[in-house]
């Protein structure tokens, strides 16, 4: 124990009586001090190991004790880690130069136990480490930002035994709502994976059945990163059947012949500025489902353009770019087939070209009598005239419209198209 800092217990101790219980110890005993003489070189809490601190009176009754030993926090463990990483070789606890240099934390990241407990032992430490000058006055508080994201929940399956005692049983041991045994599952609705309730689906498995990439696309994919996402199989082998359709479509561009020439390298060059630009803003601020939208869209405009080959390939190393940082695996794949040099991993970030980002068409909803029926793609300086006479001949007008005359017509440009009859 280090004794320029020394450490007290300022909450209740709990202390441990064979005929008591758990009982708390009297207001008028604390702070109970932690032991000077005690040793770290042998595994485990040195607490147990000393010869008198855990012994005490019980509280209660009087009668010979045993003081809990399980006085910190796991989250106390690793309340300073920030800044050691600041000099992790450094004989000292930090290097004032180098905490300089490197403090504060751009961003902090954890789930809600993290926010609130963490989050809370660190900055306490931030404040101790400036006062004992380990950390300048500026990394008081250590963390620049905050993002606290949502847990991985899950169904929980119980049964009770002969004595009404509640047995959880692990999802992999139920199908269609029965034990392999036939026995019938009480069904509880999604909540924390908690080891206790065994409502938690083993990694390796799911590895072994759909591969990492699966799992991390499908995490990412099903919703915002700050809520809760519900574990599926459903959901898992949807992800795993559209990894399956870009590594076909992969295939696909790969083998086409390498004179191919196609009208389409204009389109998926802006379809490629555009998944650049969107999923680059998407990743930058957390909406990591959303940027799996935008690779959805991308992915879907490469299967449906002919392009020339050369034209295709650069399509396929972006997408297997912007998709690395969630599917590491299959974008290396997918970037090696296609003549990418190097990683993936360690490719520049794509940049997209502004000029094609610039919208050449517009889409404009036709409204009659105020209802919407249909919409329309034109050219963003055709004339008034010319959107009138394609809106009025689109098939859902014509349809709805039934031969009735138009009393009005108005084009707000770049906005709507309303029809009165």
């Amino acid at each position: 124990m280090c004794a320029a800092l020394r450490v007290r217990l300022f909450r209740r101790v709990r202390v441990h009586c064979d005929a008591c219980g758990v009982v708390p110890e009297r207001k008028e005993n604390l702070p109970v001090e932690l032991p000077y003489d005690v040793t770290f070189d042998i595994p485990g809490n040195p607490l147990d190991r000393h010869p008198t601190w855990r012994n005490c009176a019980c509280p209660k009754c009087g009668a010979p004790a045993r003081r809990e030993t399980d006085t910190m926090d796991t989250f106390m463990d690793s309340s300073w880690y920030y800044a050691r990483f600041t000099a992790p070789h450094a004989s000292t606890p930090t290097v004032a130069e180098d905490a300089a240099y490197w403090m504060n934390v751009d961003q902090y990241i954890g789930g809600v136990e993290h926010a609130i407990l963490h989050l809370l032992y660190s900055r306490f430490f931030a404040r101790a480490m400036h006062k004992t000058g380990h950390l300048p006055a500026s990394a008081i508080e250590p963390f620049n930002a905050l993002f606290t994201q949502g847990m991985v929940t899950h169904e929980i399956y119980k049964t009770t035994d002969a004595q009404g005692r509640p047995v959880y049983h692990l999802p992999e041991d139920v199908v269609e709502g029965r034990l392999k045994d036939g026995t019938a599952v009480e069904v509880i609705p999604s909540a924390k994976m908690s080891k206790s309730k065994k409502n938690v689906v083993d990694p390796m498995n799911i590895i072994a059945s759909y591969g990492a990439d699966t799992a991390r696309w499908f995490v990412m994919s099903d919703s915002p990163p700050e809520r809760d996402v519900e574990w599926t199989s459903a959901g898992a082998e949807a992800a795993f059947k559209h990894l399956g359709r870009v590594w076909a479509l992969c295939s696909r561009v790969g083998e086409m012949p390498a004179d191919h020439v196609g009208p389409g390298d204009a389109e998926l060059a802006k379809a490629s500025a555009r998944a650049i630009h969107d999923v680059t803003q998407q990743i930058a601020g957390f909406a990591f489902n959303k940027a799996i939208a935008k690779l959805y869209e991308f992915t879907a405009a490469i299967s449906r353009t002919d392009a020339s080959t050369e034209g295709m390939k650069q399509a396929m190393r972006t997408l297997a770019q912007l998709m690395q940082p969630m599917t590491p695996h299959i974008a290396e794949s997918i970037w090696a087939y296609q003549g990418g040099a190097g990683l993936c991993a360690q490719a520049p970030w794509p940049k997209a070209d502004p000029a094609l980002l610039v919208d050449d068409t517009v889409t404009l909803p036709i409204q009659i009598n105020g209802k919407r029926r249909a919409e329309i793609s034109v050219p963003k300086d055709m004339p008034g005239t010319e959107v009138e006479k394609l809106a009025l001949a689109q098939d859902d007008v014509v349809k709805f419209l039934a031969g009735q005359p138009v009393k009005k017509i108005i084009v707000v440009p770049g906005r709507i198209i309303n029809v009165v009859v």
